[in-house]
């Protein structure tokens, strides 16, 4: 009788073995697949909010430099000294308002408070969380002279401009941790000068 080569050299029944090992190998390989589906569909949510949450803080620090920066040019603004006007001897609220909003993105809205305190906080910024806005990504501005008008340099007289921010974070992060808004300040005192 004559024997029948498989494809591995040997007879026909090592032939069906080497069926069975590539049809469990296939199987392996698919389950491993879907193992790894599974894993992708897992994970995926949790590293885009880690991305998007990454990109919220870098907005944050973003927002934060340019509300520090528009308050120390608008504390800027307010020390200048003008001997000439008898009723204004300090720039006017207006101009340091004004002042202030040249130096934030225009997706910014800065304005005065509309209640009370309306110039002056008292107190430490951890005290100040009543005193900000409710709509996101806008700010109140704070101005307080401590001083009067008058035709010399003031002698020893501050400026000091506060913001208050509220910043609107595009993922849902802030709200796990108890607040929609992310709550920013830029606080900034200066001494009025004699104009040159």
């Amino acid at each position: 009788m004559a024997m029948v080569n498989g494809p591995n050299g040997g007879d026909s029944e090592g032939a069906g073995e080497g069926i069975l090992e590539t049809d469990m190998r296939c199987h392996r390989l698919s389950r491993s697949r879907g193992q790894a589906v599974v894993e992708t569909a897992l994970l995926l949510p949790i590293l885009m909010l880690l991305v998007m949450g990454t990109a919220d803080l870098g907005r944050v620090f973003y927002y934060a430099i340019a509300v520090t920066n528009a308050a120390r040019e608008a504390a800027r603004q307010g020390t200048y000294y003008d001997p000439i006007s008898s009723s204004n001897a300090f720039d006017t609220y207006d101009q340091v308002l004004q002042a202030a909003r040249n130096e934030v993105p225009s997706d910014v809205t800065l304005n005065y408070p509309s209640g009370s305190p309306s110039h002056c906080l008292i107190g430490s910024p951890s005290s100040w969380s009543p005193y900000y806005p409710t709509q996101p990504n806008s700010g109140y501005v704070y101005i307080c002279f401590d001083g009067n008008d008058s035709q010399s340099a003031p002698a020893q007289q501050t400026i000091q401009v506060n913001i208050l921010y509220s910043f609107a974070p595009v993922t849902p992060l802030a709200g796990v941790v108890g607040a929609d808004l992310v709550q920013v300040v830029a606080s900034t005192t200066m001494q009025v000068q004699a104009q040159q």
